[in-house]
């Protein structure tokens, strides 16, 4: 089991890390588009290119050795860019939150989100409100139940589900991964455990909706550390 969690610690990882280069790969690309397009299109006169303000975007830095690099754009190239980072009727890109939203997401392997900067393009794990949408809240006891079924059959266990937590959605694909925070309950030992899942569910090869919840993984939370 020891081996699975590992391996599944680094596809997560890497998962973020693949983030994280995309994001400032996309960014830049970005800024040689705008550039471009500046260059074809502006006509303004050299005393209303001195009194453009400018705007200075770096990207936090993701735990690697590489340090992210640093641009500068213009006011009109920065307000192209604001809808990929603001939900909608949101004018202003809230840094902090977005520094918090992504160290949570990396330090909690996707589980604990507690910054969410909104529906947007660049937030790529959503916060399921699972008090207000009881019909996210059946399937995600659908699918805890399909992990603690992997997880007895494997380590020879009879947790039963008791509820569910908290849920985070991820595009992946055709579909969607779910990581899944729950509590369950050991027949035998009668003890309660904090379980965290990683479940895909989405549209299969054949194009039709998938049959069966794919279990990533599914693990006993791990301790606090002190």
């Amino acid at each position: 089991m020891a081996d699975d969690e590992q391996l599944s610690k680094n596809q997560i990882d890497g998962d973020a890390e693949e983030d994280a280069e995309n994001c400032s790969q996309w960014r830049l690309k970005k800024k040689q588009k705008l550039d471009e397009e500046s260059d074809g299109t502006e006509d303004l006169d050299e005393d209303e290119d001195d009194d453009e303000e400018e705007v200075h975007v770096s990207e936090e830095d993701d735990g690697s050795d590489d340090s992210m690099e640093e641009f500068t754009i213009s006011d009109e190239q920065f307000e192209r860019l604001k809808p990929e980072y603001c939900p909608e009727g949101v004018e202003e890109v809230d840094e902090d939150v977005w520094i918090k939203y992504l160290k949570e997401i990396r330090e909690s392997e996707g589980f604990d989100i507690y910054h969410y900067p909104g529906m947007c393009l660049m937030a790529r794990y959503h916060p399921i409100d699972i008090e207000k949408y009881p019909s996210e809240l059946e399937e995600l006891i659908d699918f805890s139940n399909a992990a603690l079924l992997d997880f007895n059959q494997k380590e020879g266990t009879k947790y039963k589900l008791e509820k569910v937590e908290k849920a985070n959605r991820q595009l992946a694909g055709p579909g969607c991964n779910y990581y899944i925070t729950f509590q369950a309950k050991d027949s035998v030992a009668d003890a309660f455990k904090t379980f965290q899942a990683v479940v895909w569910w989405g549209i299969d090869r054949s194009g039709s909706e998938s049959s069966a919840a794919v279990v990533k993984f599914c693990r006993l939370k791990a301790a606090a550390a002190t």
